[in-house]
Order: structure tokens, then C-alpha cells, then sequence
């Protein structure tokens, strides 16, 4: 019985990665003919919808969106600490030209970058967020612990999610450290969310002004 079970949340897991990066490059190539810019959008709605759609995922997700963690203070510390990593690895990225797009450093230097306009700047806050911790944070960090050490679950979600991000991907590695170590200590996504929401706001608008 348990072996069956056991197929059937392989197969469900397979299926429900195969749906994610079929929809995800579909989206993402008709994103200005179909969807006229608004990609991203349905992208995190479709992802919401399939992974709620899996019992094997929601298994995965439904514990870890829970709130009690905020009861700790330790909660807080963390998501500074969070925050405050990657903001000193930026300043030093920036500083001694390392570790991030050339192009980026010269413009930031030169105060050649904008803060994003407000459309982007509220996917990259609410939405990009939501459906990354949720991914990287929930389903897959989550299904690794199952299979190997919580060393490797979060080198690999973290190698994985930095790859999404190029133009900042040890920046992005480390964030990832992070975040994957900040939900696994509190067994809740929401602090990560809302660290990574942040994140995403300073980069997008803030870094203007810090």
C-alpha cells in the first residue's frame, strides 16, 4: 500500500513538474502576443492553481503558510539578518566590481539605473515573492529534505534559484542560503516571503535612496 502511494506522489510530483515547465516557457514565449506584458501575472496564478490542484504538493505547501513563527523574536532577527546580508554583499559586489554584471555596477555607479516603474515594481514585490518562496522555499526544499541532507536541500534550491537570476547569481546564491535556512528554522514560508518582498523592493526602488 504504501508503495503504490508512494508511485502515485512520484508520478503526481513528475506530472506536476512537467505542467510547470510547459505553462512556464509557454507563458514566457507568448508573454507580448498573448498576454501583452502581463506574463509574469498569469504565470504566478497558473503556478498558485497547479500546485494547489496536486494533493501531493498541497501536502508540501499548506503547513508551511502559517504565521505562529512571528510569535518568536527570534523570527524578526532572522528576517533582518535576511536582509542585511545581501545588502552588505551588494555594497561590496558594487564597491570592489565583483561578483555581479559588469553593465549593472558601471550604471549604478554612474546613476544611470531607474527604480522600476509601478506595474513591475508590484510583481516584483507581491508576486515574484509569492511564487518563488513558495517554490523554492516550499515545494522544492521541502521534497529534498525528504531524500538528503538539509546541507545539500539547500545548496540545490539555492543553485537552482540563482540560475533564475543571472544578472545577480551569487547574489542570488547567497539570498537563496538565506531564505532556504530561514524556512527551515521557522518551518514557515511566510518569513521568507516577506524578507525576499524586501529584497525586492530595495533592489527595485530603494537602492535609489540607501
Amino acid at each position: 500500500m504504501l508503495t503504490l502511494e508512494r508511485k502515485n506522489n512520484t508520478f503526481s510530483n513528475l506530472l506536476y513538474t512537467v505542467l510547470l515547465l510547459m505553462t512556464g516557457y509557454g507563458i514566457s514565449y507568448f508573454n507580448s502576443q498573448l498576454f501583452n506584458g502581463f506574463g509574469s501575472l498569469v504565470w504566478s496564478l497558473v503556478f498558485i492553481l497547479l500546485s494547489l490542484s496536486f494533493s501531493s504538493i498541497r501536502r508540501l505547501i499548506i503547513p508551511l503558510i502559517n504565521f505562529n513563527p512571528f510569535k518568536s523574536p527570534l523570527t524578526y532577527l532572522g528576517m533582518f539578518i535576511g536582509i542585511f546580508i545581501p545588502f552588505l554583499m551588494l555594497k561590496l559586489s558594487i564597491h570592489y566590481e565583483i561578483l555581479m554584471d559588469r553593465i549593472l555596477i558601471v550604471y549604478y555607479k554612474n546613476g544611470l539605473l531607474e527604480g522600476l516603474e509601478q506595474y513591475p515594481l508590484i510583481l516584483a514585490v507581491i508576486f515574484a515573492p509569492l511564487w518563488e518562496e513558495l517554490l523554492f522555499r516550499g515545494v522544492l526544499l521541502f521534497a529534498l529534505l525528504k531524500v538528503v541532507r538539509p546541507i545539500w536541500a539547500v545548496v540545490i534550491t539555492s543553485v537552482i534559484f540563482s540560475l533564475f537570476h543571472p544578472a545577480y547569481l551569487f547574489l542570488s546564491l547567497i539570498i537563496g542560503v538565506v531564505l532556504a535556512c530561514i524556512t527551515i528554522k521557522t518551518k514557515s514560508v511566510i518569513p521568507s516571503m516577506i524578507t525576499h518582498s524586501i529584497w525586492n523592493l530595495y533592489t527595485g526602488k530603494l537602492f535609489l535612496f540607501l
